[in-house]
């Protein structure tokens, strides 16, 4: 039987996982960070002309550029916390140009634009390159939408939503063997990818699901689950070296904590509803009061759930990058070979540290979330009739 509930709820768990894709997704689009990047030209000249005030962007992929001054180290930077229309990894040096400047060739993948345009419809493009073609002025990544009179909708899928999708995907086929182990391996010791994740899966329903919301903890853990191993594989990917940050993006942690809020709010009670607008053993006048607190209490739990993620992961994001730019900065850009050494020496041993600290605020981050959803929703489906009963009587003592 407990084989059969954690398998049952391991399926529950995939369907939960589209509805988390589509919000979280859908959040990208409404709350998403302004792009940095940039599209450039394939003119050499207009290139080498733009090159000194946009020198640190990123240029279309596939397009070799001239660098005529070397990428600030804070640019660099906000172009890996901040999302954009291309999967940016590297600039590969391919020579130099007409005018002895270097030349890079960018790695990266290329989204495609997705525009609704009110006059033409649906307009799908490869590349930002393809859509600038089509007429469609796209200046940091961002769709000039005031440049048609009839108006345009950017519904294309940026480099967090890709990521995101990539990650929900994972999850699919991992659960899906995970699950399928569980009936083949009913009775027996768990074995290879299942022997991993069930005790962190046992962990979760013990001590989170049963230990804070009882007997009703079958009813969420499809979803403590989902949230739990989501935040937890995204945050593992942000540790790669693929230019990932997820969870370091706020319109990513918004739409997780309205996802947890609403979760709250759909399981909450009369008594519940009843401590905010009226709260009990408190005089009259301090009522209204009490009213106001309890109404920023409420929404500062969402909130709440939604900074502590994103400020924890992009702490760790943005240390590690600076130590990296010590290098850069003490190197003078490559001018300096013992300043590049002596930045070398300080960042890489203390850029591990932070790295192998980052593993672990990685899995914690992601249980604290889901701990305080469980702990939020209990505190919703909690009843005080015994306490109401006990201050009246109280009170008749008195």
């Amino acid at each position: 039987m407990q084989y059969r509930g954690e398998y049952k709820g391991l399926e529950m768990c995939r369907r939960i996982l589209f509805l988390m894709l589509f919000s979280v997704i859908s959040g990208s689009y409404l709350f998403a960070n302004e792009p940095e990047q940039s599209h450039q030209g394939h003119d050499q000249n207009n290139q080498e002309a733009h090159a000194t005030s946009e020198s640190h962007e990123h240029p279309e992929p596939g397009h070799e550029h001239c660098r005529i001054e070397m990428p600030k180290v804070d640019k660099e930077i906000m172009h890996h916390i901040a999302d954009s229309h291309d999967w940016h990894l590297l600039d590969v040096p391919v020579g130099k140009c007409d005018l002895g400047h270097a030349k890079f060739f960018p790695v990266a993948l290329p989204l495609p634009w997705l525009i609704y345009d009110f006059d033409k419809g649906i307009q799908f493009f490869g590349s930002t390159h393809g859509a600038t073609e089509a007429g469609y002025e796209i200046h940091h990544g961002k769709l000039n939408a005031e440049a048609s009179t009839a108006g345009l909708l950017d519904l294309s899928m940026s480099k967090t939503a890709f990521q995101i999708l990539l990650v929900c995907i994972l999850m699919f086929f991992v659960f899906k063997s995970v699950a399928k182990a569980y009936i083949s391996n009913a009775g027996h010791s768990p074995k290879g990818m299942q022997s991993f994740f069930e005790p962190i899966i046992v962990f979760i329903r013990e001590d989170i699901g049963k230990a804070y919301l009882g007997k009703k903890h079958e009813k969420f853990m499809p979803y403590l689950l989902t949230l739990f191993f989501f935040i937890w594989f995204a945050n593992l990917l942000g540790l790669t070296p693929l230019n990932s940050n997820i969870a370091g993006n706020t319109s990513i942690t918004i739409a997780l904590a309205l996802l947890s809020f609403i979760l709250i709010m759909a399981n909450s009670t009369k008594d519940f509803w009843m401590h905010i607008f009226w709260f009990p053993g408190v005089p009259l006048p301090l009522k209204p009061l009490m009213l106001v607190v309890e109404f920023m209490g409420l929404l500062t739990k969402p909130a709440a759930l939604a900074i502590r993620l994103f400020a924890n992961i992009s702490a760790g994001h943005f240390m590690v990058l600076s130590l990296i730019g010590l290098i850069f900065i003490l190197g003078k850009n490559g001018e300096s070979i013992g300043g590049a050494a002596g930045g070398m020496a300080l960042a890489i041993p203390f850029s591990l540290f932070i790295f192998s600290l980052e593993m672990i605020v990685a899995l914690v981050q992601a249980y604290v979330f889901t701990l305080l959803t469980a702990v939020f929703i209990a505190q919703a489906m909690e009843t005080h009739s015994h306490d109401h009963a006990e201050d009246h009587a109280t009170s008749h003592q008195h």
